[in-house]
C-alpha cells in the first residue's frame, strides 16, 4: 500500500483562534509494510481552551503511533481472529482496545486540566489507521470520516450530536437540523463527558480509495457531489493537486458563510 496525504486547516472568518488540531503520520513496518494514521480533533467551540483539548488528544495519538503501535505490531500474543479457523493475529482488535484505553485516559487528563485551570474544555476526535488493506476508524463527536472511490462516497462515521439523535428518532429532518440552534451540541466529547463511548468502524480497502477526515466546519456547507468531484481518487494525481483541491473546498465553505474553524485531511490509499 502507498499513500499520498495532505491537510488543510483554517481558523475561518470569525474566530480569532483555530481550535482544530490535525495530524498525519506515515511509517514503514517490517510485517505490515507501509502504514498511515490520521487524526483530527475539533476543540469545543464556545468553551475555553478548546485548542488545548484538541492538541492534547492529537499529541497523545501521535505518541501512541510512534511509541506504542510498534510494540503492538511486534507482539506474538496478539488477539486471534475468531471469525475463522486461522491463527492470524487480529491487530485491528488490539488497536481498538488500546484506543479505548487511550480515550479514557485523555478524558480524565483533559478534565483534570480544566479543573486545575478553572476552564471548561473538550474536543471531538476522529482517527483513521490503515494496516495492510484493513482499516479502523474511531469517532467521538461530530467530526467525520468519508471513504471515496471514483464510483461512490460513504460516510463511515455517525455524528454523536443532539440533532443527529433527533434525526435518528424521526423528530427532525436533515434540512431542519441544518437550521437548528442545537446543531453544534454534542452528546459526548473528550474532556466534557463523564464517560466516553467511541464509535468504531473497521473494514477493507480493495481499490484505490480516498479517505476524507473533516471537522463540522468543513462538511456542513458542502454537498456530497462536490466532495466526490474534487477529492475522488482519480483526481489525486499528486499531493500538490490534492492540497489545491482541499484548499479550494475550504475557500468555498468560507464564501458560503461558515463561521467555525475549518479543517480536513485527505489520504489517498493506493493498492
Amino acid at each position: 500500500m502507498e499513500f499520498k496525504v495532505c491537510i488543510s486547516t483554517d481558523k475561518g472568518t470569525v474566530k480569532e483562534v483555530n481550535q482544530d488540531s490535525t495530524m498525519v503520520k506515515v511509517a514503514n513496518t517490517e510485517k505490515t509494510g507501509r502504514i498511515v494514521m490520521g487524526a483530527l480533533c475539533d476543540g469545543m467551540g464556545g468553551l475555553s481552551h478548546g485548542e488545548v483539548a484538541s492538541s492534547m488528544m492529537v499529541n497523545r495519538l501521535g505518541k501512541w503511533f510512534t511509541e506504542e503501535l510498534p510494540i503492538t505490531l511486534s507482539r506474538t500474543n496478539a488477539t486471534e481472529k475468531l471469525d475463522d479457523n486461522s491463527k492470524d493475529c487480529d491487530i485491528i482488535a488490539d488497536v481498538r482496545r488500546e484506543w479505548m484505553a487511550l480515550v479514557s485516559e485523555m478524558n480524565m487528563s483533559i478534565r483534570r486540566y480544566g479543573t486545575e485551570h478553572g476552564s471548561a474544555l473538550g474536543t471531538t476526535c476522529v482517527s483513521f489507521l490503515m494496516l495492510g488493506n484493513e482499516f479502523i476508524v474511531m469517532n467521538i463527536g461530530d467530526s467525520r470520516v468519508y471513504m471515496l472511490t471514483d464510483k461512490s462516497m460513504d460516510l463511515l462515521t455517525h455524528d454523536q450530536s443532539v440533532v443527529q439523535d433527533m434525526i435518528d428518532r424521526g423528530l427532525m429532518t436533515p434540512q431542519q437540523a441544518e437550521e437548528s440552534p442545537q446543531k453544534s451540541v454534542l452528546l459526548q466529547c473528550i474532556g466534557a463527558s463523564d464517560n466516553v463511548m467511541p464509535q468504531f468502524v473497521r473494514g477493507v480497502i480493495a481499490e484505490q480509495t480516498s479517505i476524507l477526515m473533516c471537522s463540522d466546519g468543513f462538511w456542513r456547507k458542502l454537498g456530497g457531489a462536490e466532495m466526490i468531484s474534487a477529492l475522488k481518487p482519480s483526481r489525486c494525481d499528486s499531493e500538490v493537486s490534492m492540497k489545491k483541491s482541499l484548499d479550494g473546498l475550504v475557500d468555498r465553505v468560507k464564501e458560503r458563510g461558515e463561521t467555525d474553524n475549518i479543517s480536513a485531511i485527505l489520504i489517498d490509499c493506493i493498492i
